[in-house]
């Protein structure tokens, strides 16, 4: 009892010590903070420049100080909601084309539904004559006020005949008797290459918001079995961050053929993946894979047909995918059939949203990489909740020194307390074992 008595005393006396406030020198790099007006709370976004310093993957070592060396509630802003993009069906009508030598003056005789819906067309020439049903455009008729729409998806019919490689030309209009074209040269693309499906099913042009849109075949080809058209619009959820991207170098993973390796500056959150191939006319499967440094395997995260046909104008690439949100920062692609050339990595995300509460004098210093300290959790949300009047931007200036490369040491003659307590627990342990002996050489009679 004795033993345990003294063995609690100890712990308790190491562990009530206090833990050393950090300070501007347990963070290796600094920036002043370049604020606005005497507002309550600023706001600051931060991308690669900063990031690319942070050690941590949860930003726990990014912290702010005031002038007179105090931190000051600091915390991420994310947004309340995600941008997102939602598919509608568009109805769509065949619109037939005059014969080579027929006169061009086309008269068009509309029937709608009851609700305005276009549901069905005559289309004749003005000496009576019907045109051929062979060559024809497609007329999409989106309703009334409808969104603004930049993305056709096309889904072709399962019975569609490939290959399919098309140029087409959009117009746009609310009455059908002007138009305006918004987008020429689209590809439209969908080809089998051994086994692989290389596609490019998407017709991207600027926003509009015309009811109908008007999609016709530059140069020779017909429209294939189509399944579905889809307009592409974007639910804005307000989040207002730019996009920025990263261009990375890859190098070879080893001694196996078509594996790339790729490193992130920093634990950047990453939102789309692309890759740009060395050369053109390339095309391989490709996997993409991360993680993050010490781990030992490779978590997935797109999987995609990558190539580039044609060239110059005629180039036609295929469309990124969206991924969750990741800060790995190692990245590894493998390509089949392997490509000889590295591509470049391109990884797309939006700067980190932080807001300080203005807290103790100005100026204020922003902090960054540290193995010793950690930003502490403070109440900012409630704080910007309770306040009527949003935080005003803020900017950072030079980077400069501040603890240098000691703040990513580990600290040594500081740790007293962890060393203490580990033997006041080998000094416990051997006293529980001593007293354990000596019961089972010694049992008490029954």
């Amino acid at each position: 009892m004795r033993a345990s008595f003294l063995l609690t005393a100890a712990l308790a006396t190491v562990l009530a010590g206090p833990a050393p406030a950090a300070t501007l020198q347990d963070y290796a790099w600094q920036w002043p903070i370049q604020t606005e007006g005497d507002g309550a709370a600023h706001v600051l976004e931060l991308d690669a420049e900063v990031l690319q310093y942070v050690t941590r993957g949860d930003l726990r070592d990014l912290a702010v100080f005031n002038a007179d060396g105090e931190p000051v509630p600091f915390a991420p802003w994310p947004p309340k909601a995600r941008d997102e993009e939602a598919l509608d069906t568009i109805p769509w009508l065949r619109v037939p084309l005059p014969a080579p030598g027929q006169p061009e003056s086309l008269a068009l005789r509309l029937e709608r539904d009851a609700d305005g819906t276009l549901r069905g067309l005559d289309l004749r020439t003005t000496d009576d004559t019907l045109p051929p049903a062979e060559g024809h455009d497609l007329l999409l008729d989106r309703g009334e006020d409808p969104p603004a729409v930049s993305v056709l998806h096309v889904e072709l019919a399962e019975a569609a005949e490939l290959p399919v490689n098309l140029r087409v030309r959009i117009s746009a209009s609310d009455d059908l008797a002007d138009w305006q074209r918004i987008g020429a040269g689209l590809p439209l693309v969908a080809l089998d290459d051994n086994g692989l499906r290389i596609e490019r099913l998407q017709l991207a042009f600027p926003p509009t918001r015309a009811r109908y849109l008007r999609l016709a075949i530059e140069g020779d080809g017909s429209w294939p079995l189509l399944a579905a058209l889809k307009g592409e619009r974007r639910v804005d959820a307000g989040d207002g961050r730019e996009w920025l991207q990263l261009e990375l170098t890859g190098t070879n993973a080893g001694e196996e053929a078509g594996v790339y390796d790729f490193s992130t500056p920093g634990p950047i959150a990453v939102e789309r993946v692309d890759l740009t191939l060395a050369d053109a006319n390339s095309v391989a499967a490709a996997q993409v894979g991360a993680r993050n440094p010490g781990e030992d395997w490779w978590r997935p995260v797109a999987n995609f047909a990558a190539f580039r046909l044609g060239s110059g104008e005629d180039e036609v690439r295929h469309i990124p995918p969206s991924i969750q949100p990741r800060r790995d920062r190692e990245w590894r692609l493998t390509t089949q059939p392997a490509l000889g050339k590295a591509p470049k990595l391109l990884l797309s995300y939006r700067p980190e949203r932080f807001v300080l509460l203005a807290q103790g004098p100005a100026p204020y210093t922003l902090v960054a990489g540290s193995v010793r300290a950690e930003r502490e959790d403070y109440p900012v949300k409630a704080a910007l909740e309770a306040s009527s009047a949003p935080p005003k931007p803020a900017t950072l200036g030079p980077k400069m020194e501040a603890g240098g490369e000691q703040a990513l040491a580990p600290k040594r003659g500081e740790d007293w307390q962890r060393w203490l307590l580990w033997a006041v627990l080998a000094v416990g342990a051997a006293l529980v074992l001593a007293v354990s002996l000596k019961v089972l050489r010694h049992p008490k009679n029954g």
